[in-house]
């Protein structure tokens, strides 16, 4: 990737046609430009790459196919960033600061960022501490990165054999919105305690993939939202018939556990200790009174909807029609928009956790 400078950036085009989705909540204009991709300046771009129902979505078979790896995508990620800085305050949670303090030695501390996707987290981070060194990592290349002096390098490779480090590299490790992307949570998890140094700071951040609504007295959405409780719930059988998990916020917890048989044989250092977790309500809408808050409901409307329109492919190779996709994205798209008494939210779910020393 070093040696690309001055290469054109390619540009892949795709075109599902969201005259087919109503108009409920339009934020793009309409034409192949909604959808047009850049990747990786690289003469072999279309090699990672296929259209799937009008989105572009990875070719290697190993990355399951369920969200699209286009500029419409890469817009709704960069949001959906946001709304985390606006709920957590600020890139980060725990206690990263103080891991990431100059070391009196001068040793450099590195962080690793898994799955970096548009690269906004790594960026924002490598400014706010440029006395650490930043190695980002993901599957397919998505966006051409800017270069910075001390991100290391923007890797592109198959996760699922390893990560390409040596043992006891990262001070930190950054891993969030991962769930459609993992088939071997367990290996993983093995893999980043492996990469970690002993001390070593992990940060975890993952969506429960339902929807509540705070207007009913249970925060059960099946009555209020149909639509969308429908719709979640197809994506989570579909999560799961291409093998990734589903329930990754309920399942990283228990790996990380010493306890847990991941961790045994011989390992000198098993597992993780100080597990700390934290649920964060991220508001869908403007009903909360917190003007933060509101802020986040009126950002996250966008993000769902854009959501629910780049899974239409997901719903479709899962047996849908393209006219039952279509109603089932529209009907979603009107309970976001017009929530009326709802109170819809989703629930973030936050963790840090120490390799032993």
């Amino acid at each position: 990737m070093d040696n690309r400078d001055g290469a054109p950036i390619h540009l892949i085009n795709d075109w599902q046609d969201d005259s087919e989705i109503d108009s409920v909540y339009t934020t793009t204009t309409s034409g192949p430009t909604d959808h047009t991709m850049s990747t990786l300046t690289s003469d072999a771009a279309s090699e990672y790459f296929q259209e799937i129902y009008g989105r572009m979505f990875p070719i290697d078979e190993n990355v399951p196919p369920l969200f699209p790896t286009d500029d419409a995508e890469v817009r709704r990620l960069k949001l959906q960033h946001l709304t985390f800085k606006l709920v957590v305050g600020s890139n980060y949670f725990g206690p990263m600061q103080n891991v990431l303090t100059e070391d009196p030695d001068g040793r450099r501390k590195r962080v690793l960022d898994l799955f970096t996707a548009d690269g906004t987290w790594v960026r924002e981070m490598a400014a706010e501490f440029p006395h650490v060194d930043f190695t980002s990592v993901d599957l397919v290349p998505i966006v051409p990165h800017a270069r910075c002096a001390n991100i290391l390098g923007y890797e592109v490779y198959d996760v699922y054999n390893g990560v390409a480090e040596v043992d006891d590299t990262f001070d930190v490790i950054h891993l969030r919105y991962s769930m459609s992307k993992i088939r071997q949570l367990p290996s993983l998890m093995r893999e980043l305690h492996r990469v970690l140094r002993p001390g070593g700071l992990f940060l975890y951040g993952e969506y429960e993939n339902e929807v509540f609504d705070a207007s009913t007295e249970d925060h059960v959405a099946s009555s209020t939202a149909p639509y969308l409780v429908h719709a979640s719930r197809l994506s989570r059988e579909a999560f799961d018939r291409h093998g990734v998990h589903a329930y990754a916020f309920k399942d990283v917890p228990r790996l990380l556990n010493p306890e847990c048989e991941l961790w045994g044989g011989e390992m000198q250092r098993k597992g993780f200790i100080n597990i700390t977790r934290e649920e964060k309500i991220v508001p869908a809408g403007q009903w909360p009174q917190a003007a933060d808050l509101r802020e986040v409901g009126l950002i996250t409307q966008y993000v769902w909807c854009e959501m629910w329109k780049s899974l239409r492919p997901l719903f479709i190779s899962h047996g849908l029609s393209s006219v039952e996709a279509n109603d089932l994205i529209n009907g979603a798209i009107t309970e976001l928009m017009d929530p009326g008494p709802r109170k819809l939210y989703a629930k973030y779910h936050v963790l840090y956790a120490f390799k032993p020393m």
